[in-house]
Parts: C-alpha cells; structure tokens; sequence
C-alpha cells in the first residue's frame, strides 16, 4: 500500500467540473427562474430606496429583504444548482440559510434608535448601492459572453453578498462582526474557486467581498446632526 502525498495535489484535482459548466449554471437558473428575476430587480430598487430614507421602519425593510435575498440564493443556486457538482456549496447553502435567519432576527428584535444619516449621505448610500448591485451581475455575463448568465443579486451568491455588505453598515458595530464572517468564508471559498477555473473577470467579485468586509468591521456611517 502506497502513501498518498496530499502536497502533490492542487485545487483544480478537487474540481469535478470546469469554467464552462460552472459559467453554465447562471444561464440554467436564469432560464428556470424566468420571468421571476423581476422580483430580485425589484428588491434592489426597494433597498435603494429604503437607504435613501434611512429611518428605523427603512432599516427594518432593508435587514429583511437581504434576509429573502440569502434565503433565496442559499436554497436556489447553492443547494440546487450548485451543490451537485461542488459538496461544499450546498453546505454554504446552509450557512446563507442560517444567515438569513440571523438577518431576521436583526430587523425584527434589535431595538433601532431612529437616527439616520444626514440626507446627502442617505442618497449617496443608495444611489451608490444601486449602481453597485446593477453593474457586478454584468461581470457573469461578461466572462461567458452570453447574456443569459447574468448572476443577479438575490439569485446568486457572490452578487448577493457584495451588494449586501454596505448594508450591513445598519447594524451596530458591536453584533456586526457576526453577519460579516460568512462573507468573508465565501471570499476565500470563492476566490480559490474562481482562480483554479481560470474565471479571471468574475474574481472581481470575491475581491470586491474582501474589501467591503475589511471596511464593514470598523466603518459606521455617521447620524445626521441635529440643529442647534
């Protein structure tokens, strides 16, 4: 019986499958799902709208709408689409689930004080978060060259957890640190996976992850000024 010498496997041993098929699991989802991406659109217009208003309602809305959007991406495309061809996915499927039960616990017990920012950072936060949760499905697109494999927020995960980190700014430093250690597990697990495949665009977006989670530990944004 012969030693097997782990050092001399790499990632790519352990992947059961390459780019094109998992580049082919966007455009599959999107066909399955269709026309129901309107409600993810939808949702990242409401979230836009409801950092613009930023009061303790607005920030209760927008925790569960990220809540709907983990639940939905964790259950749908990791467990689904993802997991049969990658085990430890579906696994994550269940962390996103356990997320977005963390998420709800968040908006609907957590006793919001009211404040808000001033209203220009309010409309800089979801003008900004709009384009942001608008342009990065594009890069799925981009790197298959096929339109249908846009990877939209709440539907799959790297888009889902980017655009939800700005988000999370909501919450007080003190528990945030809790909602932001799955984001930066699924960088590291997507990163080496995207890398090993050769995905070379789409790594933008766990790099995007890293560095929305560094911020998100120590940034809060700052309440609005009283007069007087």
């Amino acid at each position: 019986m012969t030693d097997v010498n782990w050092l001399s496997y790499s990632l790519s041993d352990f992947l059961m499958f390459g780019p094109e098929v998992f580049l082919r699991l966007f455009v599959r989802i999107n066909q399955d799902f269709w026309p129901w991406q309107g409600i993810a659109v939808a949702m990242m217009l409401l979230i836009a709208g409801l950092l613009v208003r930023g009061d303790r309602l607005a920030k209760r809305g927008t925790l569960l709408l990220l809540a709907a959007a983990w639940m939905w991406c964790g259950a749908g495309f990791l467990m689904e689409y993802y997991g049969p061809i990658n085990i430890p996915a579906a696994w994550f499927g269940w962390a996103f689930i356990l997320q977005a039960a963390l998420l709800t616990v968040a908006a609907l017990v957590w006793p919001w004080d009211g404040r808000s920012a001033a209203p220009a950072r309010r409309w800089q936060a979801g003008i900004g978060w709009l384009v942001m949760a608008s342009l990065l499905p594009l890069l799925a697109a981009a790197q298959s060259g096929n339109w249908q494999g846009v990877a939209l927020f709440g539907i799959t995960p790297d888009v889902t957890v980017a655009a939800s980190l700005p988000c999370l700014l909501l919450l007080p430093r003190r528990v945030r640190w809790l909602f932001l250690l799955l984001p930066l597990l699924w960088c590291l697990f997507s990163a080496a996976t995207l890398w090993t495949l050769g995905t070379r665009l789409m790594f933008v977006l766990p790099a995007a992850i890293l560095v929305l989670t560094m911020v998100s530990f120590w940034f809060s944004p700052r309440p609005a000024q009283s007069p007087g």
